[in-house]
């Protein structure tokens, strides 16, 4: 199976970012408390149940400790070729840190993200990236309003504050999603400074965006009024748009670059012959199995993360052939 739309997907991830601010936010209440991996399998499991024909398997043969990953996806085809993401979730916590990023690594390594960057690499078009849980009660931060200043809004390619964004509001951050390199930078600058000072939430929220946008910064048009997505985001190459935003998000500028690219993402200079070409044998192994729980049937059968997400682009129509 194969997804029909990428818009579709975006705005599913949209919608669940709003309604894991929601959980999150919920979980603030005196009994009540949710964990990365309980959100994480909420979120997969909506993301599947809103796009026909994405594909999220869970394996309890994996231990994430030995890739830092809490879920994986792969985009593409065969055709194109296939890009890998890394993702490790954290939540925020009640002092509004990000407090478990100290979480200790596999081996040597001395914290998780150095676990999870150790198991990518860019030039490999597989990349490492966090993605954060948000959500606290409006005004905590700054009065009517959910953002959390003076952390940098840079979900708007038309430079608009976080009041005037018509791109995405406050809580789209209920998922959002940075490089793990910035991750790594942030927090080892501060390495020796208190955890309230060092795991602060404006501190990364700066770096990040809405997780929608790994799959296409959303380009700035005055004339779209309120619509969320361009018409033209499913046109064309979308494996070379999730690509140049990735390689952006990753290598060229960050979030901010991002923004500034969201016009000719086309442009950003990427190497097709990166990507994988011949998948993981689990991820095969999946993708011709049912979705849902996959148990291995060898070692190399294996998952590296608990959970798998399969984004396969539908093959484009061919023109008929005129007699």
């Amino acid at each position: 199976m194969a997804i029909e739309s990428l818009r579709e997907l975006c705005t599913a991830m949209d919608t669940a970012a709003k309604a894991t601010w929601q959980r999150i936010e919920f979980g603030r209440l005196p009994g009540r408390r949710f964990d990365e991996a309980s959100v994480t399998d909420n979120l997969l499991f909506t993301l599947q149940s809103q796009v026909p024909g994405l594909l999220t398997y869970q394996s309890n043969q994996v231990k994430e400790r030995d890739s830092g990953a809490d879920w994986e996806w792969w985009i593409g085809d065969d055709q194109a070729g296939w890009i890998c993401l890394r993702i490790q979730a954290k939540r925020v916590y009640e002092d509004n840190t990000y407090r478990m990023l100290k979480h200790p690594g596999a081996g040597e390594d001395t914290f998780q993200y150095d676990t999870l960057i150790k198991g990518c690499d860019p030039d490999q078009a597989r990349y490492a990236f966090h993605v954060f849980y948000n959500g606290w009660p409006e005004g905590t931060f700054e009065e009517g309003t959910y953002w959390a200043p003076p952390a940098r809004w840079n979900a708007c390619p038309g430079l608009s504050s976080y009041r005037d964004c018509r791109h995405a509001e406050p809580r789209h951050y209920g998922c959002s999603i940075i490089s793990s390199f910035a991750v790594k930078e942030l927090s080892d600058s501060d390495i020796a400074g208190p955890a309230a000072a060092r795991f602060r939430v404006q501190k990364y929220l700066s770096a990040a965006v809405p997780w929608s946008y790994a799959f296409g910064f959303p380009p700035w048009d005055p004339k779209r009024e309120e619509e969320r997505w361009h018409p033209r985001l499913d046109r064309g190459d979308w494996v070379d748009r999730v690509h140049g935003t990735l390689e952006v998000l990753s290598r060229r500028g960050g979030a901010s670059g991002a923004r500034d690219a969201s016009g000719h993402l086309g442009n950003i200079p990427i190497d097709r012959d990166q990507r994988t070409f011949e998948l993981p044998p689990y991820v095969e192994a999946m993708r011709s199995s049912t979705p849902g729980r996959f148990e291995p049937a060898s070692e190399d059968e294996a998952p590296v993360a608990p959970q798998t997400v399969i984004v396969e682009r539908k093959p484009k129509k061919r023109a008929r052939k005129r007699n």
